[in-house]
């Protein structure tokens, strides 16, 4: 009996955990909101995507905006980062007075008071397992401009050209695996599910290649959620404007778009009335603490689809 109380008293002490990283993440970035800025539309920094600097690891699903935001607003040199401990182990520190940022990874947590029977197919017998869960946690990390005692390798600056960048996109889009019809002559952008199909309006008529390219990203990143694709239940089951999965799904699309231009080397292109937008988002987040880090791990996978790539989560996912 003892044991089993310990299991439980572990499971609530870890779903709370659970409960308050979802709070904490929204709260920070309702507040930037509210300050006017959209944290995943922030310009991207030159010499690519924030990463772990000893690991090379690049971070992935929310991390990625919120480290890039970082960067951004205090004017470090590079998207790179590194723990508190890590900077001990190279024989360095972190400056005094410098204050970290929490991003989130996702830990297994046993549910050992909710074991479960099972039959093994190959015997027969029926075993008892431990089912896991996957629960959001906190981990603090710096930019390595706020160390001091470390020789980093230096960075040089990986700037394209701008027909580099559309070369780029174009690669996207072409090697997109089980791509849907698409419409490049429409007027106006949008994703018909029913016949599987993307219009956009034409690069020709467009205001700027970055403005097409991240609109034929976001379109793209719908038709991800088709039922032969990734089978979104957000798409799938949409539940119409201002309603709680059209919300998600279109997070998830816009998501998905910043990754790719990222990727590519080309900024998202703002999107007009601003302040009506930045409101729609205040009223979602208020009304879903979950939003923004679910929403940020289903567009790593839309992204990570249409890239066709299989790259395997970082720890700090």
């Amino acid at each position: 009996m003892a044991t089993a109380k310990k299991s439980t008293k572990n499971f609530k002490s870890a779903t709370t955990s659970f409960k308050d990283t979802y709070q904490e993440v929204t709260d920070a970035v309702i507040k930037a909101l509210e300050e006017g800025t959209v944290v995943w539309r922030c310009s991207w920094n030159h010499v690519g995507l924030p990463k772990n600097v000893t690991t090379n690891v690049e971070y992935r699903g929310w991390n990625v905006f919120w480290l890039n935001w970082h960067t951004v607003i205090n004017n470090y040199t590079t998207p790179f980062y590194i723990t508190y401990k890590q900077a001990q182990e190279l024989g360095g520190t972190v400056k005094k007075g410098e204050k970290g940022i929490k991003i989130t990874y996702w830990a297994t947590i046993e549910l050992k008071n909710q074991p479960k029977e099972v039959e093994d197919l190959q015997t027969g017998e029926t075993k008892q397992i431990i089912p896991t869960r996957l629960v959001p946690k906190e981990h603090t990390v710096f930019n390595i401009d706020q160390t001091e005692g470390i020789e980093f390798p230096k960075v040089e600056a990986l700037l394209t050209t701008e027909v580099a960048k559309i070369e780029a996109c174009e690669q996207v889009v072409e090697h997109m695996p089980s791509r849907p019809k698409l419409n490049l002559n429409g007027s106006s952008a949008y994703y018909v599910p029913a016949t599987d199909t993307v219009v956009v309006p034409g690069l020709k008529i467009s205001k700027s290649s970055e403005g097409y390219y991240s609109t034929l990203f976001h379109e793209l990143a719908h038709s991800t959620g088709h039922a032969t694709r990734l089978n979104r239940k957000e798409l799938i089951e949409s539940d119409g404007f201002g309603k709680s999965n059209y919300a998600k799904e279109e997070l998830t699309a816009e998501l998905t778009a910043a990754f790719l231009c990222a990727i590519t080397g080309i900024q998202q292109e703002t999107i007009p009335n601003s302040a009506a937008y930045i409101e729609s988002w205040l009223k979602a987040l208020k009304n879903d603490k979950k939003l923004i880090l679910t929403a940020a791990s289903q567009a790593q996978k839309a992204a990570d689809f249409i890239l066709n790539v299989n790259k395997q989560a970082a720890k700090a996912a």
